[in-house]
């Protein structure tokens, strides 16, 4: 039985939250799940995630796959856990760069170059 450290929707239209957990692969997007390893929530401003490290260690240890995503999760949190802190309750900020412009500030920058 091989097993997968992903995530589980809940939250509500458009507004979604995540739950990190480990789960058999068969299982469902939302079905059965073995452990819950924390949260990630995207819509929040900036968007943040917890996750318990201890428990991801050990899950990978065991053989577990992890998402792409939820491996984001955890490496941000690795570096965050070697600041100090617990490895029980990471607290994971997302940088939030903003790469898009407005088409406002496409045509302001339009007009200056010409």
């Amino acid at each position: 039985m091989s097993v997968s450290i992903r995530m589980s929707r809940g939250g509500s239209n458009k507004l979604a939250a995540y739950r990190i957990v480990v789960a058999t692969t068969r299982s469902k997007r939302d079905g059965a799940q073995l452990d819950t390893l924390g949260y990630y929530r995207p819509a929040a401003k900036p968007i943040e995630a917890r996750i318990d490290l201890e428990k991801a260690r050990e899950w990978i240890k065991k053989g577990a796959i992890a998402s792409s995503t939820v491996m984001r999760v955890i490496k941000l949190a690795e570096k965050q856990a070697q600041d100090g802190g617990d490895l029980k309750n990471v607290k994971v900020a997302f940088a939030t760069a903003k790469t898009k412009k407005t088409h406002k500030e496409r045509l302001a920058a339009k007009k200056k170059k010409d």
